[in-house]
């Protein structure tokens, strides 16, 4: 708040958060501390939000097999709201491919051991490349263009197929699904749903191709 002339001094302000508190929650009015915390909330400044994206989900060859999956590996805003859902198709996606990959029945006892670091590596390997493409997409989706701009006349489109969108939802054969909804009720591919999305967004989304060889660099197989 600001403490100049005519703005009211910090004792006013104090007493106007702490009246706005006690309206709202009345069982809170007169409760220990609460001097301190509304001095807490006075002198905080505003705070930013990082998201993160990675373009790798595992570790290469040189160290242990590792892979990371939900928050960890790729953000989804609040507009999603598949933060949850993403973490659980990840985890089933690791399990997919060590089902697939991690087989140790057929090795003797001398070979086993590295027969096990080879094929975990494959699973945290091919995790990555089935992965991957799924959270691009779903920080895409969540957060559209990341603060770049389309250009004017994309934009418009943009805006006007957003409000038929909103507007219609598909009825009627008008318009689609707003995003929220989508996200929510398809069992679509994240990739999916962005691809199909393209015109919103300034930069075409990578193809399989694009993902698979750049992957490949990054654990830099031959």
């Amino acid at each position: 708040p600001d403490s100049k002339e005519g703005s009211g001094s910090p004792l006013s302000d104090m007493e106007t958060i702490k009246k706005l508190i006690t309206d709202q929650f009345p069982l809170l009015e007169g409760t220990p501390g609460m001097e301190d915390m509304v001095q807490q909330l006075l002198s905080q400044r505003t705070s930013v939000a990082d998201s993160v994206k990675c373009n790798i989900y595992s570790s290469n060859y040189d160290s242990t097999a590792t892979a990371i999956c939900g928050d960890a590996a790729h953000a989804t805003g609040g507009v999603s709201g598949q933060g949850c859902n993403s973490a659980l198709v990840d985890s089933a996606t690791l399990a997919d491919c060590l089902t697939q990959h991690y087989q140790t029945s057929n090795f003797s006892t001398d070979t086993v051991q590295s027969a096990k670091r080879a094929m975990l590596h494959q699973v945290v390997s091919s995790y990555s490349q089935k992965a991957v493409p799924e959270g691009h997409a779903l920080y895409d989706l969540s957060f559209g263009n990341d603060g770049k701009t389309l250009p004017i006349f994309r934009n418009v489109k943009a805006i006007l197929s957003n409000a038929v969108d909103a507007l219609f939802g598909g009825k009627f054969g008008i318009g689609k699904k707003p995003l929220q909804t989508l996200l929510a009720s398809s069992s679509s591919p994240f990739v999916d749903i962005r691809r199909e999305r393209e015109k919103y967004y300034v930069e075409d989304f990578p193809s399989d191709e694009d993902f698979r060889g750049e992957l490949d660099k990054l654990y830099d197989i031959e």
